[in-house]
């Protein structure tokens, strides 16, 4: 547990790549126990106390009633984001090319549904289709050559940069959170999404050890703890 704990924290600040995940159910457990042990630490004695002093300091937007009524939906809380958002965000960090095609028609999709939302949302249905077009192409051709052997390498570039991949991956995915709250009124307010962060990159380190249904399943786990301390 200890050894599992430290490996997890190294994670944090450098990223390494996993050529093979961990064979058993017990080990995946133990990946699951490290990682959770470490996420709760760095909660209450880092993320908890910097996200309690920038809310004293007034710096933290305040959530959006309606992006909030979405998220604290059970549905999508519970099962939605955590089965879409590790796909989007994590599913892909086996490396692998046929993974990462279908990663660059994931982010594309989101892409154009975001600015949809966001830029012109006059066309805002028309944006929703063509994204929902390409990842529906990019699922399609990952069926058709995930099996390839040329599909299965991992490009060197992949490993050689993965820690930035990791970081960016995180980082992005605490940065869609930023649309559940109103408009930042300071630089600072992005300290609303440090949680996020954290848990992008505890969540990839889940996915390069024990998988991606894995990582699933201690996103939903994660959710349902947040969800029931938000109901208290």
């Amino acid at each position: 547990m200890r050894a599992g704990a430290a490996e997890a924290a190294r994670f944090l600040l450098r990223p390494s790549y996993a050529a093979q995940l961990v064979a058993s159910p017990g080990e995946r457990a133990r990946v699951l126990l490290a990682a959770g042990a470490v996420h709760l630490v760095l909660l209450v004695a880092v993320v908890g106390p910097l996200w309690l002093a920038s809310r004293s300091a007034g710096v933290l937007p305040t959530p959006d009633a309606e992006a909030k009524g979405l998220a604290t939906s059970p549905l999508a809380f519970l099962v939605i984001a955590p089965l879409l958002e590790e796909l989007v965000f994590r599913g892909w960090l086996s490396g692998s090319v046929a993974a990462l095609r279908f990663a660059a028609c994931g982010f594309a999709a989101m892409a154009l549904m975001l600015a949809g939302v966001a830029l012109v949302p006059e066309h805002g249905r028309m944006l929703a289709w063509a994204g929902a077009g390409v990842a529906l192409a990019g699922l399609v051709h990952w069926s058709l050559t995930q099996a390839r052997a040329d599909a299965r390498t991992v490009p060197p570039a992949f490993i050689r940069h993965f820690a930035v991949i990791v970081w960016a991956q995180a980082l992005l995915f605490g940065a869609i959170h930023l649309g559940n709250y109103a408009a930042l009124a300071s630089p600072l307010g992005v300290a609303v999404v440090l949680p996020q962060v954290l848990g992008g990159l505890l969540l990839a380190f889940i996915r390069t050890r024990a998988g991606l249904a894995t990582g699933m399943a201690y996103h939903a786990g994660y959710n349902a703890v947040v969800l029931v301390v938000g109901a208290m």
